[in-house]
């Protein structure tokens, strides 16, 4: 029997959940159940792998669990940001790296074309939309790492737009920022309404369960799955837990645990937002990777979301770190619209990221009848939904050049010694050099 000894806490300050209107009572998984295919995570993996598996075998049962609320986890706390490729692009015009940034590209937009399709298909509310993401510099530094951006886009033939100055004020509503680019593929979305109304929509082969924390797995298979209140037996397990996958027996001292925080203000008056000005809805991605993230958000209220910093964390501590995040997104905040420095933040939370130390993830069989895929790098929502799809399709016997390309990826390596150490260090030195970017 393995113990789970690492499981996440969250609190219930999600700004994105509290937006919503109150969650009914969850289904909770109580007494002893059996199901052909067991997901474990109720994430954007978790739940694309249960809608495909439920998909292409309509006998099959499956159970789907989650420890907390689904919309308050992880997924649910994500900046909104549905990205088709990386902040910040490696490629500067050698092979290998045009290819393998190409085929990045080709998975997420996969992901994101299904993902678009189930959301249009099941008239799912959640803001999805193609606005393309912004990215913006503050400093000549910024300037510099937006030029670098802009030719590794280049080598690859994506289109972009670059704005000036005064195109910037005019679009962001603030003079802050100097320059930007725009690259017009990705979406913006509410991710907790996103998560909600997936899992609210599931095929009717599939149970979800919520506050269903598992504490214990006897592997085999069949497969013994304990949770605080039920037990259920499955010859197939999926593992879509993400960093906590740990607390699982797999992958220790191979992943970097971190938590992201965001801070989302109240509403803004009709005169606020009028002294602000700019576009009615936006994302803003920093040039420097340790700068703040901004969006404008209008449905359903007028709001401005701000996102930036992270603290490394083993465990899921989102108390220690909560005021200074609050604190330092205020900052940010000011610094962008000092006219607003009255409008208070109504929410502050964390989120739980893994990265591997090699930027590779977790996807396939990870033991007998034990699939997973996890780790997705800051690519969640695109690479996490197309992970879950296509993983599905392969425990169901499927093949495709997508799944091909999934299979040939390699696995996390093992971290360096003192390596957590060196994690905050580097947090800490990357904020000092993003200066105003941040």
């Amino acid at each position: 029997m393995t113990h789970i000894d690492r499981t996440p806490n969250y609190d219930r300050s999600n700004g994105w959940l509290e937006l919503l209107p109150p969650l009914a009572p969850p289904s909770v998984l109580t007494g002893e159940i059996g199901a052909d295919h067991v997901v474990i995570g109720g994430g954007y993996s978790g739940l694309a792998v249960a809608r495909r598996l439920a998909e292409l075998d309509r006998s099959a049962s499956i159970v789907l669990i989650e420890g907390d609320r689904i919309g308050n986890n992880a997924a649910g706390r994500s900046s909104g940001f549905a990205i088709d490729h990386a902040h910040n692009l490696r490629a500067k015009g050698f092979a290998d790296a045009v290819r393998a940034a190409k085929a990045a590209i080709e998975l997420n937009r996969a992901g994101l074309d299904w993902l678009g399709e189930t959301i249009e298909a099941n008239r799912i509310d959640c803001q999805w939309v193609q606005e393309g993401k912004f990215h913006a510099a503050a400093t000549k530094r910024g300037e510099r790492m937006l030029d670098s951006f802009a030719a590794s886009l280049d080598a690859i033939d994506e289109d972009y737009t670059r704005l000036g100055t005064g195109e910037c004020a005019d679009t962001f509503g603030t003079t802050y920022y100097s320059k930007a680019i725009h690259a017009p593929h990705s979406y913006l979305v509410q991710p907790a309404a996103m998560v909600r109304g997936l899992a609210d929509t599931m095929p009717a082969n599939v149970s979800v369960f919520e506050d269903s924390m598992v504490t214990d797995v006897d592997f085999g298979p069949p497969h013994t799955i304990r949770t605080t209140r039920g037990t259920v037996r499955t010859p197939s397990l999926v593992l879509a837990n993400n960093g906590w996958v740990e607390g699982f027996g797999f992958l220790h001292r191979h992943l970097i645990p971190l938590i992201t925080w965001g801070s989302i203000t109240r509403e803004l008056t009709e005169a606020e937002s009028d002294s602000v000005g700019g576009a009615a809805s936006y994302g803003v991605i920093a040039a420097h990777p340790a700068g703040t993230s901004v969006r404008r958000v209008t449905t359903p209220n007028n709001r401005i979301v701000v996102r930036n910093i992270f603290s490394f964390s083993r465990r899921s501590d989102f108390v220690t770190h909560k005021n200074w995040a609050s604190r330092t997104h205020r900052k940010a905040f000011e610094r962008r619209w000092p006219g607003l420095a009255d409008v208070p933040f109504e929410h502050t939370w964390g989120g739980a990221l893994s990265l591997s130390r090699n930027g590779e993830p977790v996807f396939g069989k990870m033991r007998p009848g034990v699939h997973g895929t996890v780790v997705h790098n800051g690519v969640g929502i695109a690479r996490g939904t197309i992970g879950g799809k296509l993983l599905a399709e392969m425990i169901l016997g499927g093949d495709s050049d997508l799944l091909s390309q999934m299979l040939a990826k390699g696995r996390p390596n093992a971290k360096l010694p003192f390596q957590d150490l060196g994690v905050r260090i580097n947090a800490r030195a990357r904020r000092i050099i993003a200066g105003r970017e941040e």
